[in-house]
């Protein structure tokens, strides 16, 4: 018992929080609820559902050997390995990337005189660094992403020049630690393979897409998974950590109580902040508690967190996991931290240093009127009769850039409206 609150000491302290805003009446009943994004609640369990389905499976074991096995050099077979952790924690997450790559690296090392510390330390970099991709790459991508309002496209053109400027680093690193040699083929045992746990899990990654993507809402993913997690891991559901959701559920609430405490005043730079913030209690709640503050200035934020991941150990859940998965599986030695720790900083000053660049050139582009980098947001029009039957939405996307430019886009839509529409239908209404 203690040693799982002490595991979970944050959501405990979050819950406490949250209770103590609600007995003493600084958060009613009625606003707590209210506070609550039930829709990021469902699909976070649905995705931690649907991906240990596809854990189970073992297809994505059998792809990552694969794919592992076309390469015959320690540096190919390194560039692979720290690529592939990016890509797949943009898709599945940060920490089920590491759960399946690192074993594999560890095999690697046995075959060859290959570095294996490094190209885990870099896995565990490209987790926090490139699989912010995407709003399915962690945690805090997908609170922003919910909160923010943007659509997907929209969040992965953000995050693109910061991704591209952290695989820059990553590539530099790999031909800076160490030269490459010959590198024998690697045999790994793979688990049996499961098609119907396999096609279950897909089905309920899609649903979670569906709702990423605002085509569903989050209950048709949260309903299939609990289903196919019942059905086809049975114990091995409880074994799976959600306490990032009940941690989620008291932070909204922890936050509104903090409102009512008149704490979110100032112009703090939210950038700066976000990356300090993380260093000492984790880039995820930095993101709840500094939401407030994030109107209109989404990108600092996600830029600030997704930096901040980087430095030390507790800064993202990604270094804390890499390094227990590792030392348990291969390397007790002391150093590893150290060096983890190094390499992490290292890599923090990298991803600040060039958020701040992006930031700041595309401030300054905003401020030319030749780049728009505000976050879109939403505007509900009232229902007109002039547009009723013919399949024209009410709800725009406008530039929360001023009203000016909006009112100058509408008047381009509304031109747009009366050239579609036949002079006969308009002189009817």
């Amino acid at each position: 018992m203690l040693a799982f609150v002490k595991r979970h000491w944050l959501t405990f302290a979050a819950g406490a929080l949250a209770f103590a805003f609600v007995v003493t009446g600084r958060v009613r009943s009625s606003s707590a609820f209210g506070a609550v994004d039930a829709d990021l609640l469902l699909v976070l369990f649905a995705l931690l559902t649907a991906i240990e389905i596809l854990r189970a499976s073992g297809c994505v074991d059998l792809a990552v050997a694969r794919t592992l096995s076309r390469f015959h050099s320690t540096r190919g077979l390194a560039l692979a390995l720290v690529m592939l952790s990016g890509v797949l924690a943009s898709l599945i997450t940060n920490d089920v990337a590491l759960f399946i790559v690192i074993p594999f690296t560890i095999v690697a090392g046995t075959f060859a005189d290959f570095d294996v510390e490094d190209a885990v330390v870099l896995e565990i970099v490209a987790c926090n660094l490139i699989g912010c991709l995407t709003p399915l790459g962690n945690p805090q991508n997908l609170f922003i992403f919910h909160r923010s309002g943007w659509p997907a496209a929209h969040f992965m053109r953000v995050m693109l020049p910061f991704v591209i400027w952290s695989i820059a680093g990553l590539l530099a690193a790999l031909f800076l630690l160490g030269r490459s040699r010959p590198l024998q083929t690697i045999e790994v045992d793979l688990p049996p393979r499961n098609r119907g746990a396999a096609f279950g899990g897909a089905i309920c990654f899609g649903l979670v897409v569906l709702e990423i993507a605002r085509v569903a809402n989050g209950w048709p993913a949260a309903i299939a998974a609990l289903i196919a997690g019942v059905f086809f891991l049975r114990r091995r559901m409880l074994a799976i950590d959600y306490s990032i959701v009940p941690l989620f559920f008291f932070a909204f609430i922890v936050v509104e109580g903090l409102r009512t405490l008149n704490v979110y005043r100032g112009g703090a730079n939210l950038y700066v902040a976000s990356i300090t913030l993380s260093q000492f209690i984790s880039n995820v709640p930095a993101t709840i508690l500094l939401s407030p503050l994030a109107a209109g200035r989404w990108r600092e934020l996600l830029y600030g967190v997704n930096a901040g991941g980087c430095g030390t150990i507790i800064a993202s859940l990604a270094n804390l996991l890499g390094w227990r998965i590792y030392v348990r599986g291969w390397n007790r030695d002391p150093r590893f931290f150290w060096r983890l720790t190094v390499l992490n900083f290292a890599f923090l000053a990298w991803a600040a240093f060039g958020g701040a660049v992006i930031l700041s050139r595309g401030t300054a582009h905003s401020a030319n009127g030749a780049v728009m980098t505000r976050p879109l947001t939403r505007r509900f029009a009232a229902p007109s009769p002039r547009f009723a039957g013919r399949g024209i939405s009410h709800e725009v996307l406008l530039p929360a850039g001023g009203e000016k430019v909006a009112e100058g886009r509408m008047r381009g839509v509304r031109l747009a409206l009366a050239q579609r529409i036949p002079r006969s239908a308009r002189r009817g209404n």
